[in-house]
């Protein structure tokens, strides 16, 4: 399991370098409107459509996790000499692609190693997963500070450690293969999730264009200030990671609830605070957010799925779908209450897209807990 370890560390380490500033420098540049929405969501929305086709391809997971590894670490090095531009949006969008590829064979793997215990074994690696990125935004955010071309560099940086962690994903010792395709038959507990997920999604995704729009006009933050935001997540989430993980086998359903509720606090801070240390305050809240995300959502998902590979796949583009949509909304709305009313109406647009992530957050209550499937698969 060491590979695994040493490969989910340096990925997030090489990630976070620069992903949390990506909008953030995006909007600083002036790419605002639907190019923003769509820099803001590609990360959910791209990596959902792969992972969609994926569920239909033969292939090993191992192959999956190597091959996108190395075609994202080849992208940040093109990114880091393409101007802020529409160009450098498509070649965003194509790094974002490659990276759902990674993340689809890196969850079939994470099938395979948490039969045992889902929530413990899932929070284990995302506590892994979060402390490869803690150190990394705060060596980014400190280092550019105000001098925002330095960013580049941080590409090239991001690009080279990829490109490594390529390499040793190729020594990986577990993998999973479909063996003989499994029909897949969508449970009544899938489908509702499935359901409630787009429409969450929707509501989720509303604020994203609108974040990087605040941080630069509203709150006039530079990177170190961004930078603090990311870390004060991070530290929370490391903190509860293994907790939160213990609790998620104990009562999911109440965990899921709890954990798309907490999603206001953020867009309500944005709205509501005076400072950027209130929104420091409220980045507290991430750890818990973030612990419940990384283990109760997918747990679910497998625990209803008789082929997990498809269902990962359809659940992963319902969800993009959902972000898409939202995310471009979102970025709409902004544009014309801008033009019309000030940038200060941002702060009413965040009011409302916490709102509306509460009343969305009722309908996890409603889900049933699902009974295991025991597909015939053979897993190596």
């Amino acid at each position: 399991m060491k590979p695994l370890r040493t490969y989910i560390i340096l990925k997030n380490f090489s990630l976070e370098l620069v992903q949390p500033f990506i909008s953030f420098v995006s909007a600083a540049y002036g790419l605002i409107g639907e190019q923003l929405g769509l820099i803001s969501s590609a990360g959910t929305v791209l990596p959902s459509v792969v992972q969609f086709f994926l569920g239909y391809v033969k292939a090993r997971a191992k192959t999956l996790v190597s091959f996108g590894t190395f075609l994202t670490g080849i992208l940040w090095l093109v990114l880091s000499i393409v101007p802020f531009s529409i160009f450098f949006t498509i070649v965003y969008l194509a790094l974002d692609a490659s990276m759902g590829i990674s993340i689809f064979g890196w969850y079939l793997i994470m099938e395979k190693v948490s039969l045992t215990s889902r929530g413990k074994i899932l929070a284990q690696y995302s506590f892994y997963s979060t402390f490869g990125g803690l150190i990394a935004t705060l060596i980014t955010g400190f280092i550019v500070g105000e001098r925002f071309s330095l960013i580049r560099y941080f590409f090239i940086i991001a690009g080279v450690l990829t490109l490594l962690d390529g390499v040793i994903s190729t020594k990986f010792d577990v993998d999973y293969e479909v063996k003989n395709t499994i029909k897949i038959n969508i449970s009544r507990e899938l489908k509702d999730y499935l359901l409630i997920s787009f429409l969450f999604n929707i509501v989720w995704s509303l604020a994203w264009p609108l974040f990087p729009m605040a941080q630069v006009y509203v709150f006039k933050m530079n990177f170190s200030e961004v930078a603090i935001i990311s870390v004060i997540s991070g530290s929370s989430t490391l903190l509860l990671q293994r907790k939160i993980g213990k609790l998620v086998d104990k009562n999911r359903k109440i965990m899921m609830f709890t954990g798309r509720l907490a999603l206001a606090t953020f867009p309500l801070a944005y709205a509501l605070s005076t400072s950027v240390y209130e929104i420091y305050l409220a980045n507290v809240v991430a750890g818990f957010t973030n612990s419940v995300n990384s283990t109760a959502y997918m747990s679910y998902l497998y625990d209803s799925s008789s082929d997990v590979k498809r269902s990962v796949g359809i659940y992963s583009a319902i969800g993009g779908l959902g972000d898409l949509i939202g995310s471009s909304i979102g970025s709409i709305l902004a544009e014309y209450f801008t033009s019309i009313a000030g940038i200060d109406s941002i702060r009413l647009l965040m009011l409302g897209v916490g709102v509306l992530r509460i009343l969305a957050s009722i309908f996890y209550l409603k889900l049933p807990e699902p009974k295991p499937f025991k597909p015939k698969i053979v897993l190596k």
